[in-house]
C-alpha cells in the first residue's frame, strides 16, 4: 500500500470522536478564547508608536537598506538580489 492509499485510508479507521477531534484543531487556533494573541488596543498601539518615535529621536534606528547591508557583511551572505523600494510597493 503505498503511503498516498495510507493516509487516504486512516479516516476510515478513526472513531467519529476522533475525526471531530482532528477536525477541530485547525479552527482551535483562529478562536479569541485559544488564540495566544490578545486584540489590539488604541492606546498599545498610540504607547508603541510613541516609542517608536522617540528611538527614531535617539538616533536607534537606521534607514532599511542600510540594515540589509550590514547583516549582509556580517553574515558573509552574497546574494544577487538588491532591495529597490520602488519594487516594494512601499511609498516613500
Amino acid at each position: 500500500m503505498s503511503t498516498l492509499e495510507q493516509t487516504v485510508s486512516m479516516p476510515e479507521a478513526l472513531s467519529e470522536e476522533d475525526l471531530s477531534a482532528i477536525h477541530d484543531i485547525p479552527y482551535r487556533s483562529y478562536t479569541r478564547e485559544h488564540s495566544p494573541y490578545n486584540p489590539l488596543v488604541r492606546e498599545k498601539v498610540l504607547q508603541d508608536l510613541q516609542v517608536s518615535r522617540e528611538q527614531i529621536d535617539c538616533g536607534q534606528c537606521k534607514e532599511f537598506g542600510e540594515a540589509v547591508k550590514e547583516i549582509k557583511e556580517k553574515y558573509d551572505l552574497n546574494c544577487k538580489t538588491r532591495y529597490n523600494p520602488s519594487r516594494s510597493g512601499l511609498r516613500t
